[in-house]
C-alpha cells in the first residue's frame, strides 16, 4: 500500500511510521490523517509484527494540525477530530503491541498527543513535548488533557497547558514522560535496537500487559486482581509461556515465533 505523507517500514517484525512532511514540520492535513488511519489498521491487524515505531521525518517530529490547509473536507473542527484524528490515536493506544514514540524534535499541539499515546518513548536531547493550545485561545485536544495528566498529575500538565511551556527531554525523562534520552545523531540505532529487543519478547505477554495497565488506570484493584487471574489462568501451558519456560530451564533465549 503506498501512502502520500508517511513511509511504512517493516523489518525484523518491527513496523516503522514516519511522517513524511518535512517542510512543514510533519503538521497534520487532511490527507496524513487518513495516511496515519491506514497505516495504524495494518499494523495492529498484522500479527507477524510485534512492535511500532512512530518518527518524524526532518527536524522535528510533529508541530500539531496544519494551520495552513483550507479546502479539507471536514464538516468543522469536532468532526475532524472524532472521524479523523480519533481512531488513529485510539488504534495506538488499543494497539496490542508495544508503540514507541521516536521523538526527533518538537512534539506540538495534536504531535503531542500523538507523542502521549505511544506506549513509551524514546527522545533526542533536543527534542521537547508543548500544549501549544492556549497560545492561540484553544483547548488541549486529540486527548492530551486526558494523557498528559495521567502521565504527569493535574498541576504540573495544568500548567504547562495554561502556559503552553515546554517540556524539555531532561524533564521528560526525570517526570516519566520520557524512557531515555540520546543525542539525535543515535536516536535510529537506539530506537531500532529497542524495538527489535521488543519484537523478541512474548506477544501475549506484551499484549495482555498493555491492556491491564491501561485499564488499571480506571479499574479498582480488586477488578484488575481478578482481570489478571482470568489471564493467566487462559495462558498458563499456551505454547508461548511452555517456551519460555523451556528456554529458561534450558539456559538459552527464548524464540516466539
Amino acid at each position: 500500500m503506498s501512502y502520500e505523507t508517511i513511509s511504512l517500514e517493516i523489518e525484523n517484525k518491527v513496523a516503522t511510521i514516519t511522517i513524511n512532511r518535512p517542510k512543514m514540520m510533519n503538521a497534520f492535513n487532511e490527507q496524513l490523517i487518513w495516511d496515519m488511519g491506514a497505516a495504524t489498521d495494518l499494523v495492529k491487524n498484522d500479527d507477524q509484527i510485534r512492535a511500532l515505531v512512530i518518527t518524524g521525518a526532518g527536524r522535528g517530529f510533529s508541530a500539531g494540525a496544519d494551520l495552513t490547509e483550507r479546502d479539507a473536507s471536514w464538516k468543522d473542527t469536532k468532526d475532524a477530530l472524532v472521524r479523523g484524528y480519533s481512531p488513529f490515536l485510539k488504534n495506538i493506544i488499543e494497539m496490542p503491541k508495544p508503540v514507541i514514540g521516536s521523538i526527533n524534535g518538537a512534539a506540538a499541539g495534536i504531535g503531542a498527543a500523538l507523542a502521549m499515546a505511544c506506549d513509551l518513548r524514546i527522545m533526542a536531547k533536543d527534542a521537547y513535548i508543548m500544549s501549544v493550545f492556549s497560545n492561540i485561545a484553544l483547548v488541549p485536544d486529540g486527548g492530551l488533557s486526558f494523557l498528559l495528566t495521567r502521565a504527569i498529575g493535574y498541576a504540573r500538565a495544568f500548567e504547562y497547558a495554561i502556559e503552553a511551556k515546554k517540556i524539555q527531554s531532561d524533564e521528560c525523562l526525570e517526570m516519566g514522560i520520557a524512557n531515555k534520552v540520546v543525542e539525535l545523531d543515535d536516536l535510529v540505532f537506539e530506537t531500532k535496537k529497542w524495538a527489535e529487543h521488543l519484537a523478541k519478547r512474548s506477544p501475549q505477554a506484551l499484549s495482555h500487559t498493555k491492556r491491564l495497565m491501561n485499564a488499571s488506570l480506571i479499574k479498582s484493584y480488586d477488578e484488575i486482581f481478578a482481570e489478571e487471574a482470568d489471564i493467566q489462568n487462559n495462558i498458563f501451558g499456551s505454547p508461548e509461556n511452555m517456551e519460555g519456560v523451556n528456554a529458561f530451564l534450558e539456559k538459552r533465549e527464548a524464540d516466539f515465533k
